[in-house]
């Protein structure tokens, strides 16, 4: 009989259960998988944040888990929103597992007043030809999801040659003389916390979206210091580099993430720079100064992992000519939470 019952974060033993199905699950014919280590994901379900909760669910045959789902709740803004994802291990696939799961998810989540569910979704492999379905987006689609935008993983092998890194920053800074190039590692500088907010907050407006349904987020200080500090408990190293414009303000910011318990690999995170300063070469002039500083903080390690919207030409232009190539898609899927 399968029945369904909330992760309890604090019970170590269950807890390593629920992130081995989901490891098994989201690693399955995924030789790209970006699954998180343990030590990440326990830290973050078990975080008490003002802006986000994080929350599980297992899916279990006697005492033997057969699947799991992740639950991720926006609680600052987007609060009719809930980014969902369900795994089921491999042996345990085409049995309704995922489907009981789902089921009970729309459950809860109309409880707790969401009315719109969304999704990344694995999807080919670079190599496999256009319009290959795979089962976890077959699986949306039956839910009532829809593809809303597609995105692509590039990868970088590391370290980048310095010839290369040192000829694109001398391509990018005669664009942008006017500005200065600063650079912080995990907490941001009280003097520009103000102005970096207000660019965390333009993140979801600027960035490609497609046709995915979200509202701009609420950035203060306190946010943005109980992010960082969340960010370091994961035992995560974040680098950035950020333009700022003449009159002080920042006009642009690239992120990268070196985690502890991830060997050999860095994350590109965030990169964005504001409409009334594009056409400088920042963003380039950001990026490779970025990746020069952090490889040398971390000559070890061995891959850079970044995901563009396919949308998203000017930033697929950069990171092609940075040396980046595509390796697999994803999908956001996006649908209402059916009653």
């Amino acid at each position: 009989m399968l029945t369904i019952h909330r992760l309890d974060p604090y019970d170590d033993a269950e807890f390593a259960t629920f992130h081995a199905a989901y490891a098994e699950a989201n690693d399955f014919e995924r030789p790209y998988s970006d699954t998180w280590r343990p030590a990440e994901f326990m830290v973050a379900f078990r975080r008490d944040s003002p802006a986000e909760e994080l929350y599980g669910l297992l899916a279990q045959e006697g005492d033997e888990v057969v699947g799991v789902a992740v639950i991720e709740l926006p609680l600052a803004d987007n609060v009719e929103l809930a980014d969902v994802c369900v795994y089921v291990r491999p042996e345990h696939r085409r049995r309704g597992v995922g489907t009981v799961l789902a089921r009970q998810l729309a459950t809860d989540l109309r409880q707790r007043g969401r009315t719109s569910w969304m999704s990344l979704v694995a999807g080919r492999r670079h190599g496999q030809p256009e319009g290959t379905l795979v089962p976890g987006e077959a699986f949306a689609a039956r839910l009532g999801l829809t593809m809303r935008q597609w995105d692509v993983q590039r990868r970088l092998a590391l370290p980048a040659a310095q010839d290369r890194l040192d000829a694109l920053a001398a391509e990018a800074a005669p664009k942008h003389r006017d500005y200065r190039l600063v650079r912080w590692a995990n907490k941001c500088p009280d003097d520009y916390v103000e102005t970096y907010c207000r660019l965390k907050e333009a993140m979801v407006d600027e960035m490609p979206t497609g046709d995915l349904v979200m509202e701009a987020e609420v950035w203060d200080q306190a946010r943005l210091r109980e992010s960082e500090a969340h960010q370091a408990a994961q035992g995560r190293t974040r680098y950035i580099h950020a333009a700022v414009a003449p009159d002080g303000t920042i006009a642009g910011h690239t992120e990268l993430v070196v985690p502890e318990h991830d060997p050999g690999v860095i994350y590109q995170w965030e990169t964005l720079v504001l409409p009334t300063h594009r056409g400088h070469r920042l963003g380039l002039g950001l990026k490779v100064a970025n990746l020069a500083w952090t490889q040398a903080e971390h000559p070890d390690r061995t891959s850079l992992r970044t995901w563009n919207a396919e949308s998203n030409a000017p930033m697929i232009a950069l990171n092609e000519a940075m040396g980046f190539e595509p390796v697999e898609y994803a999908g956001s899927w996006q649908g209402d939470i059916p009653a």
